[in-house]
């Protein structure tokens, strides 16, 4: 295996899929991945500009190190394509690792979504394999050893006994990671059915509203007072 953590080259076929978005990447496209992370030890790879959105795998490459020690097949693009990749790989993977030691000190999120990696993980509402490439949402920390209960998109809304505790009126990013990773359509989808499946917390008294019953009660009190000592009780 090579010792590069990426590579880089322009695919020479249009049958690799992207792993960020899905969808094919055509011949003679610049693709980038991160080597042995799909199947069998093979490289995962992503368009250009979607592998950036892959923080996981970004903030454990150390961004100190030059590009070409880096990405196996640097060597081989060209010029222009090098001068972005230059500037590009530091500045995402810094951003990467900044955003994962904040995550650390940041209170778990109760959902989280993602594409499926593989077609290994079951629903947890209706016990059937979920597609790989499938858009899947769960519940952080309520399956086997504190992992994600996963669950098919449909089937995550018939969970009232966990949906009934997400708290609605934060942003969707609060709440679910991995959102921001999701393409703008699922993102919008996943924002309205939040909205129409969770609840948001009763809102509080107000400070006005309170004072109004605090005489009113103070007042019965008094009568009630006046009323026993009238009648000697």
């Amino acid at each position: 295996m090579a010792s590069e953590p990426m590579s880089a080259e322009y695919a020479k076929s249009a049958k690799s899929a992207c792993k960020g978005c899905m969808k094919n990447i055509a011949k003679g496209e610049l693709r980038i991945g991160f080597v042995g992370k799909a199947n069998f030890g093979t490289t995962a790879w992503y368009h250009y500009d979607c592998i950036w959105k892959n923080y996981e795998n970004l903030k454990s490459i150390d961004s100190s190190k030059t590009t070409k020690s880096i990405v196996l097949g640097y060597s081989d693009l060209k010029e222009d394509e090098k001068t972005k990749l230059d500037a590009d790989l530091p500045k995402y993977c810094k951003e990467a690792a900044e955003k994962a030691v904040a995550a650390a000190k940041e209170r778990p999120l109760p959902m989280a979504t993602e594409y499926a990696k593989s077609a290994k993980s079951s629903c947890k509402g209706c016990s059937k394999g979920i597609d790989k490439g499938a858009l899947r949402v769960g519940f952080t920390g309520k399956a086997n050893f504190g992992a994600t209960a996963w669950y098919h998109y449909d089937c995550i809304w018939k969970d009232n006994e966990n949906l009934k505790s997400i708290d609605c009126s934060k942003a969707a990013e609060k709440i679910i990671k991995g959102y921001s990773d999701l393409q703008d359509k699922d993102q919008d989808k996943l924002e309205a059915d939040l909205l129409k499946h969770c609840s948001k917390p009763p809102a509080e008294k107000r400070k006005s509203d309170a004072s109004k019953d605090g005489p009113t009660a103070a007042k019965k009190f008094f009568e009630c007072a006046t009323i026993r000592k009238k009648f000697g009780e």
